[in-house]
């Protein structure tokens, strides 16, 4: 039995699902250097957090309450599909549909709690970043929830998909993990009434190096770990989407600190993976 399981072509949904990631893959890599109307990190539908400053592409909302709206539909699809599982708490660590579906709860209930009790902001992001994000996380969870129903089970003699399971539990752990512990450092880095940008430092932004976004390295584990366990080849293909995006994500914000904080921050940080990129 194959570790993955194959996509049928003669289904469409499939197709389209497939085709829909191929494009979230070639826009998350090329919409800035082509300048892709609608695209780009610093105009278009996927702005937010300090790259929304000072831009007008609709109407705006504060950026707490847009943060939390937009990881708020994709973990209420993770607790959904939980329940329609049937699995008892007991039994999830045996079926995946259940499984990946408390993921991706946990997963973007952690985001939805950060947003609203740990960031820190100070400016507005337009409603339709809100949206257009909102929904390609909640495609992500429902893609998540589906796909992963239809592998094979965790009970299976397949030895390889288990093991593949189980590692791709304790990658996702650890992509929770990491990505809380960077969050905090970046929460606490400014005392209250500072309002300066400074250099992160401690955990990954220091070790080997450093990078510029320590944050998205362990959300690109925790996806990692979904896709193992879900094991079917759709969500392998979220994670390469995840991958070149959030590899743009730190391109971008090492190009920011090295413009704000000119000097002061460090020549020997990467953009993500230490060492290497």
């Amino acid at each position: 039995m194959s570790i993955f399981t194959s996509v049928d072509v003669s289904k469409v949904p499939d197709q389209l699902t497939l085709a829909f990631y191929a494009f979230f893959i070639f826009a998350a890599t090329l919409a800035n250097k082509l300048h892709v109307p609608f695209l780009t990190r610093d105009g278009g539908l996927l702005t937010y957090s300090k790259f929304a400053n000072g831009v007008n592409f609709g109407p705006t909302v504060g950026s707490r309450p847009g943060m939390v709206v937009l990881y708020t539909p994709a973990m209420l699809i993770g607790l959904v599909g939980l329940m329609q599982s049937g699995a008892p708490l007991a039994a999830i660590f045996h079926n995946r549909a259940a499984l990946v579906s408390a993921m991706m709860f946990v997963h973007f209930a952690k985001r939805a709690l950060e947003c609203a009790f740990l960031h820190k902001y100070s400016g507005k992001m337009p409603v339709t970043t809100v949206v257009t994000i909102a929904a390609f996380y909640s495609i992500i969870a429902l893609c998540a929830v589906h796909y992963s129903g239809l592998a094979a089970p965790i009970s299976s003699p397949d030895l390889p998909g288990g093991l593949l399971s189980s590692v791709g539990l304790l990658l996702f752990a650890i992509g929770l993990l990491g990505n809380f512990f960077h969050h905090y450092l970046l929460a606490t880095l400014r005392k209250p009434g500072e309002t300066t940008y400074k250099v992160p430092h401690g955990g990954f932004f220091d070790i080997a190096g450093g990078v510029a976004c320590p944050h998205y390295l362990f959300e690109l584990i925790g996806w990692g770990g979904v896709a193992l366990t879900s094991q079917h080849v759709v969500m392998v293909t979220n994670f390469a989407a995840m991958f070149f995006y959030l590899c743009d994500r730190a391109m971008a914000q090492s190009e920011w600190n090295r413009t704000v904080l000119k000097e002061k921050y460090p020549k020997t940080r990467k953009h993500i993976f230490p060492m290497v990129f």
